[in-house]
This record gives C-alpha cells, structure tokens and sequence, in this order.
C-alpha cells in the first residue's frame, strides 16, 4: 500500500469518484431517514453522529446503485474484496455528551478528536483492547461537500503505532494480546511529536489511510448546515489476506 512516510494520501477530484459518490448518497440519505437505522445503537453522542456500520449496500468491488466504484487509489492498494461501506454521518453539534459516556471520554473526543487506531476494540466490563480487525487500508471518500468536522490524521504516527503494536504482541497471535497500555502510551507519544491535520476534501475527491495512522473526527464547530443531511463520508476498511501477520508486516 502507498501512503508515503505521511501515512496517508488524498487524491485530487476524479469524475468516476464524484459518479459513485453521486450513486451513494441517493441510497444514503434513504438509509438515514429510515426510522429503523435511528435507534441509540446507530445513532450517538447526543444523536450528533449516525455510526453506519456496514450500512451502503454495495457489492464485492465496491459498485453501488448501478455505479462502478473506481478512482486513483486503486494503483495504490492491493485487489481484495470490499465489505459494504460504513455510512459515518456527523451532523451539527457534534459531538453532545451520552449519557453513559465519561468526562473524560468526552474530553477526549473534544480535545483529540477521539483519535484511533482502527480495529483496536474495547472489550468486556474493563473495557480492555485488543485486536479484532486487521485492515488492508482505509479508503474515505465523501458524499457531499460539507467541510465542518473533517477527519483528522497525525502524520507519521502509523510508524510509531505499528512500531509499539509489533513489539507488544512479539510471536503472541494479536487476538489474545491486551494491548491498553502499550496503546495509550503510543498515542501520547504521538501526540507529542506529531501535528494533527484536517483532510479537507469534497465530492470527487478521496483520501487512502495506512491502516496505523492515528485518526479521529473534529468537533462540528460554527459551520452551518444548510441541508441539514449532515457530513457524509462513506469508508472502505477490507480486511487484509492473510490477516494479522499480513497487517502487522505491513509497509
């Protein structure tokens, strides 16, 4: 995968990705206005971000409504197969505090963008992390031009994630790895040694991940929001083949 020492790359407007994004945001906004897709599970932060998970219906290679997914990232990532889109909306006052979030959670979210490695969940009562998804990239590509709350990347910081990640689980298989630690303390170092950036980027255009980068969504702030459909971005995380060993060897 190229991403470059940065850790991610976005590309420049493409007509075959504006085609797509046009074909995906007609079956979007019928996604979000169902009242099924509204409940507490899909819908959070004060009703503030609609999760998405696995919500566009497209096929295998990424096609939606009719509509071939293409765009320049595709030189740049292997040829595997796409699990359906994740439909992440993020409307205005994002984000309002749950209220079985912590203070500090939500702080968090404020201050870092609630900055993240991908695939590395919470789990049981302690809510302690471990690996459970191993992705090949991430692939953001947005369904309108709405520039408030964009995603936040930390450049460079997939080589200190990777780096730490590699040294926890030594021969271990990841799965069975409680990596809480090693992963808070890689992030605050990440924070002390790399400058967030915003990926302002629009209809047409895309940005490709490293599956490390540490990344998180800002606060909506004062944009207004005309539409009132929210900013809409659907992301692509395939799993890579050959799983774990494949995702932590990964350039």
């Amino acid at each position: 995968m190229q991403t470059g020492a940065a850790g991610f790359r976005i590309f420049d407007y493409d007509p075959d990705t504006a085609a797509w994004a046009k074909a995906a945001i007609g079956v979007a906004r019928g996604i979000a206005d169902d009242p099924a897709n509204k409940g507490p599970d899909n819908l959070r932060h004060g009703r503030t971000w609609f999760v998405g998970v696995d919500a566009l219906p497209n096929d295998a290679n990424g096609a939606i409504a009719g509509v071939s997914l293409k765009g320049p990232w595709q030189a740049c990532v292997p040829d595997i197969p796409l699990h359906r889109a994740q439909l992440s909306i993020i409307y205005a006052g994002y984000p309002r505090q749950d209220t079985a979030e912590s203070d500090a959670n939500h702080r968090y979210r404020h201050k870092r963008a609630a900055a993240h490695v991908d695939g590395l969940l919470p789990v049981g009562p302690e809510r302690r992390r471990f690996a459970q998804e191993f992705h090949a990239y991430i692939l953001s590509i947005p369904l309108n031009d709405q520039p408030a709350a964009p995603t936040v990347v930390w450049p460079g910081s997939q080589r200190i994630m990777q780096a730490a990640l590699r040294e926890a689980y030594g021969r271990n298989d990841p799965a069975q790895v409680d990596i809480t630690d090693v992963y808070q303390a890689a992030r605050r170092q990440v924070f002390e040694t790399c400058e967030p950036v915003p990926l302002s980027i629009g209809i047409g255009q895309s940005a490709l991940l490293h599956p490390f980068v540490l990344h998180g969504t800002a606060p909506w702030g004062d944009a207004p929001d005309p539409t009132g459909e929210g900013r809409m971005i659907a992301f692509f995380r395939p799993e890579c083949i050959g799983g774990a060993a494949a995702w932590l060897s990964m350039p």
